[in-house]
């Protein structure tokens, strides 16, 4: 298979992507070993201020990259290029953040840099860690602290129980090789004998699979202000219940500048490698489903059972795979907070309320937050101006931290004054805990996120087949057991973090849309603590 040509497609960072190893990870001195992390090989992500201090940033990268014979390959980050649609678009949305004092996070690419006479030869690919301790090397020079200046553009992965995305062949071979104390990290965790957590993969003891859900849809109520949520993710479907005459579900927001918010899902391709239709194979040889086709219209459905009068956007920045590179993130937020600067200074009645994210990473520094300081930067951006993120704990069963849910206990979150950041672990229907989840000091809350049903992309069918499937001579009527990956009824089983994010989101949305006049900073604290208290376990 040759390689995407389009980021839209989850499957183009699939060669980029490298896995630092601790044993074997370049250090500075007196540096302790890194933890296991995965990042995209040739980028660096830069966070900055504003543009002198961005220039000052490329300057100091320039001179590094020379010194390991690579090169920063392409335009200056708020240089136009109409050559690269992408890099357009984030230049684009960064020269509107830096009107609005929004913090400037970009992404620097590289490739090698070969001598004149050494131009045939094999050249050694780029690695961005190696980079990024030259930089941190040279210590604060020029005003910049490489520390907060310069980090790794990490693969972020989505929160719903499956095997390792970046598996060859079959998609349940491997767990998150990127976690510690990973259930599912040795042999198949759906296979009979691997333990009591590989059960979750199991359709019916919370795998995914097809289910019927016999409800009409929910439909809103009248009420004074209907609140507004944003899931960045996979997109969002066909699917019933968000095609008139019901509650649209919207696919794309764009700033008053003409930009789009995530993926342009219209481009033809886009449409081609949409994940929650045409692009939902991982092989389309064999027509085996990708391991998060249809994760973003799940998460859609669930909001619209538990707040019907929510309006719901549902943007596009993953594949389905599940994989999205941090600076794909981090633009989106980063636009997300233009927008809704515009909305406040122009149409305050379509203001966002609530951001759903249910994907994160593993930091190789566990007690160094700093080096993720655009993800948190962007992310205080958006609770300054009104937006509550709930994000996903991560299934991994481990205590390490996962961002970008475990911002929920840093500083500033976690006051009384600002829109809180939400943490979510996941609840078994009987209000256990899920064995799978990620749990510890970081993580806010607990919701149900085992075994939940919710809608499902009625264009998506894998290559599976029922066991058994006859045609009644009679009447002419087939007869079969359940099609394992067809999903033509609408609906499914699944389970994960991915799903007790945003039902926390839904409930809090719901307070939102019952309150008789606009909820401030304050009383959206006081309705997160509102809902830990009667939906938590233990409490």
């Amino acid at each position: 298979m040759t390689e995407p040509a389009s980021p839209s497609d989850g499957n183009y960072w699939q060669n980029k992507i490298r896995v630092l190893d601790p044993a074997t990870a370049v250090r500075l001195p007196g540096q302790v070993a890194p933890e296991v992390t995965a990042y995209i090989a040739d980028a660096l992500i830069v966070t900055v201020e504003n543009e002198d201090e961005a220039n000052r940033a490329i300057a100091a990268i320039d001179e590094a990259a020379r010194r390991l014979r690579i090169r920063r390959i392409g335009p200056g980050p708020f240089d136009r290029d109409d050559s690269d649609p992408e890099h357009d678009r984030r230049a684009q949305i960064l020269r509107a953040a830096a009107e609005l004092k929004i913090p400037q996070v970009f992404p620097v690419f590289f490739a090698p840099q070969p001598d004149d006479d050494d131009a045939d030869r094999p050249l050694t690919p780029v690695d961005a860690w190696v980079l990024l301790q030259e930089l941190r090397a040279g210590g604060i020079q020029d005003g910049l602290d490489p520390k907060r200046a310069f980090g790794l553009d990490h693969v972020m992965t989505a929160s719903a129980i499956f095997g390792s995305p970046f598996a060859v062949g079959n998609p349940f071979a491997v767990g998150n090789p990127f976690a510690v104390g990973n259930p599912f990290a040795v042999g198949n965790p759906f296979a009979v004998g691997n333990g009591a957590t590989g059960s979750y993969g199991v359709p019916g003891q919370g795998g995914h699979g097809p289910a019927m859900l016999v409800m009409p849809a929910p439909q809103p109520g009248e009420v004074k202000n209907r609140p507004r949520v944003v899931v960045m993710d996979t997109g969002v479907g066909t699917h019933p219940w968000f095609l008139p005459p019901n509650e649209p579900v919207k696919r794309q927001l764009t700033l008053d500048n003409g930009v789009m918010v995530g993926v342009d899902v219209d481009l033809p391709e886009s449409i081609e490698t949409d994940p929650e239709d045409q692009g939902a194979f991982s092989d389309p040889m064999t027509g085996t489903l990708a391991t998060h086709a249809g994760h973003g219209t799940f998460i859609a459905g669930l909001l619209r059972q538990i707040c019907p009068e929510a309006v719901i956007t549902v943007l596009r920045v993953m594949g389905a795979n599940g994989v999205v590179p941090e600076d794909v993130l981090t633009t989106s937020i980063a636009a997300l907070a233009v927008y809704q600067a515009d909305r406040r200074n122009r149409h305050e009645d379509e203001l966002i309320d609530a951001l759903v994210l249910s994907l994160g990473y593993y930091s190789e520094t566990p007690k160094d937050e700093v080096y993720t300081a655009g993800l948190l930067l962007l992310l205080v951006a958006l609770a300054d101006r009104g937006i509550t993120t709930f994000a996903a704990a991560g299934n991994d069963s481990t205590t390490r931290k996962s961002y970008p849910a475990a911002f929920a206990t840093q500083p500033p979150f976690g006051g009384p004054a600002m829109c809180p950041l939400v943490s979510v672990a996941a609840l078994n229907p009987d209000r256990t805990v899920a064995l799978f989840s990620n749990d510890g000091d970081w993580v806010t809350a607990h919701e149900l996120g085992a075994n939940v049903v919710s809608t499902a992309p009625i264009t998506i069918q894998g290559g599976l087949s029922a066991v058994a499937s006859i045609v009644d001579q009679a009447n002419g009527r087939t007869r079969s057991t359940i099609d394992p990956d067809r999903y033509v009824g609408g609906f499914a089983t699944w389970s994960g973090t991915s799903f007790a994010a945003p039902t926390r989101a839904g409930r809090f949305l719901a307070k939102l849309a019952a309150a008789p006049s606009p909820v401030d900073a304050k009383g959206r604290v006081e309705i997160v603590e509102e809902l830990g208290k009667r939906f938590d376990p233990g409490l």
